[in-house]
């Protein structure tokens, strides 16, 4: 029988699943994972970086040998460890080293200009900061002396750990000591195990910051390990037998969560430091061939338009996960064509939500929507103005969640953390700042985030809805809709769509407006239709492969 409340109940049933049903968590950070795992299986590849690997016996010796470093230089349980690497072993080997000292990690990325960094280490008070050789050079040098709690920067070159080579760096300046991670890593650590409370921070991670500052989310061990076992209810991993092949960036909640259910896995992890370089990344999924593959929409298209990867033998692949960003429906045929049907799934969440709220299961999967709630996380769609009041099911609203993987709150912003966090029937609900529909099932599409939802003549025109269809469009690569404010009616947008053309296009720009025109007049409601189109070579986007639709509105 359907619930009210939890339309998804009958969908589980059908499925086969308690969603009442909370898997057990294990009293074990990322550290004792690790540990576990280097002695059941010692010789098993877990990091393959540039074609070569690190077994979980190595990684944990590694991981002893950096605790002994951070004590060296003054670190202890509850410092923090600012990481600005790519998808290094590295960035792996720190987290392990942090977690098993009790310190907290938060992830700089390596974008950020010397502005942006200071900000992040100030607010999260950083004490170590582990970087590579070309920050040290541009992007550090202006940070020091302007933090504080700042003591020693760790520097190293991308293939430090696996060639046992690298740049000697020793200097003192602005009272901040840099030293190389080659010169100083001990040939041996001694075994250290901080029993770590499941429900202290573990990761410090901050969100992009669209608009104000970026903020801290503040995520436990047991928040982020149970939406890993909540997740896993649908993925399945097998313990000690799965290949994981991401390119999502490490220094982004999605690309740590991938990472952190293969080290709970005890399964291999391709490290990929440069999602763009689709050669590398295929020739790394040739060599190793993924059991898991988890990418965003962008970078799921840039690999099917690479004939290499169109030839890979996918048998062996269970499951490609994709999130962060829609994707088409034209788009999902297109990759299944390649990897085989029945394997997509698609997940949403947030930073602040650990980041998974829904999954959508490949083996029962809808297309145009984000699933269902994950085991044991209540969703919600509320009235976007008030935030409380629930919306009939099939009518749009603020997408909200409570739920164990819901983080704590924002580092030392007590307001943020008030209006993001609200408790309700007893339960602490998560505003996500989405805008959804639920429909008779409990699956949630996604209509748009509240910022991106325009107004036309007082009618809503969600941007991912004018972007789908107009994907379809074959000679469509990438699009993105934005909207100006319309100067003659104020409270309004003018619809402005941005396009990239596939390669191989060659029409004229006006024949192609043409067409879309009248693509449009016959697919859409009149005030949904693009008033301003523009042709460029290129969509940006951000680090993490979403369309950078914050650098298209200064564009506009």
């Amino acid at each position: 029988m359907k619930s009210d409340n939890r339309p998804w109940l009958s969908t589980y049933e059908s499925l086969g699943k308690d969603w009442h049903a909370l898997p057990d968590l294990p009293e074990k950070t990322l550290s004792d994972y690790v540990r576990d795992y280097a002695s059941r299986f010692p010789d098993r590849e877990a990091l393959v970086f540039l074609g070569q690997a690190l077994t979980y016996k190595q990684l944990d010796s590694l991981a002893d040998r950096l605790v002994a470093l951070f004590v060296a230089q003054g670190a202890k349980e509850g410092d923090v460890l600012g990481l600005q690497l790519p998808n290094t072993p590295q960035y792996v080997i720190g987290f392990i080293a942090a977690a098993r000292l009790g310190m907290v990690s938060t992830s700089i990325s390596p974008l950020m200009t010397p502005p942006e960094i200071t900000h992040q280490a100030n607010d999260a008070k950083v004490k170590i900061l582990m970087t590579l050789v070309p920050f040290w050079q541009t992007s550090v040098p202006p940070v020091l002396g302007k933090v504080p709690t700042l003591s020693t920067v760790i520097v190293s070159g991308p293939m430090d750990i696996l060639t046992g080579n690298g740049e000697a760096v020793e200097e003192t300046s602005e009272g901040v000591t840099a030293i190389s991670l080659h010169d100083h890593l001990p040939e041996t650590g001694e075994p250290l195990n901080t029993r770590v409370d499941m429900d202290k921070v573990l990761y410090l991670q901050y969100t992009g910051g669209t608009t104000g500052l970026p903020k801290g989310a503040k995520l436990t061990s047991r928040n982020l390990f149970m939406n890993n076992l909540q997740a896993n209810v649908f993925y399945g991993y097998r313990t000690g037998e799965e290949t994981v092949a991401s390119a999502f960036p490490l220094f982004h909640i999605g690309g740590a969560a991938v990472l952190f259910n293969a080290l709970r896995t005890a399964s291999t992890f391709l490290l990929i430091p440069d999602p763009r370089d689709i050669d590398h990344f295929v020739s790394e999924m040739k060599a190793r061939t993924p059991t898991v593959l988890a990418a965003v929409p962008a970078l799921y298209q840039m690999l099917c338009a690479n004939q290499t990867f169109k030839e890979l033998d996918f048998s062996g692949l269970r499951m490609a996960i994709s999130g962060a960003a829609p994707f088409a429906k034209e788009e999902v045929q297109r990759l299944e064509s390649v990897v085989g049907a029945g394997k997509f799934c698609e997940v949403y969440g947030m930073t602040e939500t650990s980041p998974v709220i829904t999954l959508n299961p490949a083996s029962h999967f809808k297309e145009a929507h984000v699933g269902i709630p994950l085991p044991g996380t209540d969703v919600r769609i509320v009235d976007a103005e008030t935030g409380d009041t629930v919306m009939p099911l099939g009518e749009a609203g603020e997408i909200i969640a409570a739920g164990p993987q819901v983080m704590q709150g924002y580092l030392e912003m007590p307001e943020a953390s008030r209006k993001a966090l609200r408790e309700v029937d007893g339960k602490v609900w998560m505003h996500t700042g989405d805008i959804g529909v639920m429909d008779e099932d409990g699956f949630v599409r996604v209509c748009d985030r509240s910022k991106d939802m325009l107004i036309v003549g007082g009618y809503k025109v969600f941007s991912v809805e004018v972007e789908g269809k107009v994907q379809s469009l074959p000679w469509v690569g990438m699009c993105a809709v934005v909207g100006r404010p319309d100067t003659n009616r104020p409270g309004n947008d003018v619809v402005q769509l941005y396009i990239q053309r596939t390669p191989d296009n060659q029409d004229s720009e006006s024949d192609l407006k043409a067409q879309l025109e009248t693509f449009c007049r016959d697919n859409m409601s009149p005030y949904k239709i693009p008033r301003e189109i523009f042709f460029i070579d290129a969509i940006p986007l951000t680090s993490v492969g979403k369309i950078d639709k914050k650098a298209l509105r200064q564009t506009a």
